[in-house]
């Protein structure tokens, strides 16, 4: 039998597609580590940074030094977008953001090919999975695509305009999924944007919450202007509705939202984070933040350091800058030296440290759902449903949810079955 092997980088919506690719993949091949030799490769890329973009040069590279006869097949953002470039001269398949439901189609075909379209189209497409590989939580696309386009960002140019699925085929797919793990994470580009005609995300997570072999629904990631009155009543009525909302702030300086078009100020945002706090006391509220933004000079910085304090994130996922080609931000005058930017990267994990102890030690004594990934001398790990990881005594079954009272948090948060 013939081999592959895949590499996935970027986000979650590439983590499902290409789940979707491994899933019809397995039935032809059999699959072997990105390092070993291979008859066949699969990147799916990204363009969201630099780094990711080296990192695709790299694992081609790779991939023609582990067997200089492979065929080899590049999928994603960073292939619509530069799939003409030096970057993908020696792959034999290229496949942008769209028809990736052809992917084995085509390798089976032999086909060497760019088919990658100009314009992305503007049909949702359905890459139906049967079985999540991990024993833990399943992904499902709900949506893709962005019309935001903020100035520093080129998934818009990647992905295309924004559209989304049919909710009877993901309700569908839903209960599929359900029938293995008990947490479902509802994934997409813009994932609060979904829209299916007057059925909205409120709609679809209303009907999830039915799947009785469901236990935790989480979304992966909203933006504060897309979170409205009926997601934040529905969330503080049904328990299976994670008490965690991943919202990008990116920057907590007017002058610099203004730049990144954001479409908000930050006591717009601060006010919504309030009232989502006032109606569920608990919720983790997590953010994506980029430091080092043109004109982001010392004074706009430590605004942004004052604000998180205020708003006192759980937990901050921060970046430096990345400068791409054919934003509205890499034309913009005032950039700032990587080695501020990364000192800056720096000053923000310092102030977050503080930040998640304080949110998470507010749980001593108290009781947390956990879902259970991996067992280790002795112990079972996994992610609470305000989504911090807990050690727990004991060895537990794992993709099993249990009622952990927490005991200690320090470096670990430490509990034990309720």
């Amino acid at each position: 039998m013939k081999t592959y092997a895949m590499m996935v980088l970027g986000c979650k919506v590439n983590d499902y597609e290409a789940t979707y690719v491994r899933e019809n993949m397995d039935r032809h091949f059999k699959e072997v580590s990105f390092k070993e030799k291979a008859d066949i490769y699969l990147i799916f890329t990204c363009c969201v940074t630099n780094t990711a973009e080296a990192k695709t040069r790299k694992f081609i590279h790779d991939a023609r030094r582990n067997n200089p006869d492979a065929y080899i097949a590049a999928i994603g953002c960073l292939v619509q977008i530069k799939n003409k470039s030096e970057v993908f001269e020696d792959v034999d398949l290229l496949i942008g953001s769209d028809e990736k439901g052809r992917i084995v189609e085509l390798i089976l075909q032999g086909i060497k090919l760019n088919n990658v379209h100009e314009t992305v189209g503007n049909d949702f497409e359905h890459l139906y999975i049967e079985s999540y590989p991990t024993k833990s939580r399943s992904f499902l696309k709900i949506q893709d695509g962005c019309n935001q386009f903020c100035s520093y960002c080129i998934i818009p140019y990647a992905r295309g305009r924004e559209r989304s699925g049919d909710h009877l085929k993901l309700i569908e797919e839903a209960h599929v999924l359900a029938k293995k793990n008990k947490e479902l994470v509802l994934t997409g580009i813009h994932t609060g944007r979904y829209n299916d005609g007057e059925y909205d995300l409120y709609h679809l997570l209303k009907e999830l919450c039915e799947i009785d072999e469901l236990k935790t629904i989480r979304l992966s990631s909203i933006e504060i202007t897309e979170i409205n009155d009926d997601i934040i009543r529905l969330m503080a009525q049904n328990d299976k509705l994670a008490a965690h909302l991943h919202i990008p702030v990116q920057s907590c300086d007017n002058d610099i939202l203004r730049l990144m078009n954001r479409p908000y100020t930050i006591e717009e945002y601060m006010d919504r984070i309030a009232y989502i706090r006032k109606m569920i006391p608990d919720i983790s509220i997590s953010t994506d933040l980029i430091v080092g933004f043109p004109e982001e000079d010392e004074r706009r910085f430590m605004n942004t350091c004052k604000k998180l304090q205020e708003i006192g994130f759980s937990f901050i996922h921060v970046f430096p800058y990345s400068r791409k080609s054919g934003t509205a931000a890499d034309r913009m005058s005032g950039h700032i030296d990587a080695r501020i930017k990364k000192e800056r990267v720096r000053k923000v994990m310092d102030l977050e440290r503080p930040l998640t102890e304080e949110y998470r030690k507010r749980f001593t004594g108290k009781k947390v759902k956990v879902l259970i990934e991996r067992n280790d001398d002795g112990y079972s790990y996994g992610y609470a449903r305000q989504y911090f990881y807990v050690k727990v005594k004991g060895i537990l079954e794992t993709g099993e949810i249990y009622d952990v009272i927490i005991n200690e948090v320090n470096d670990e948060v430490i509990g034990s079955v309720a």
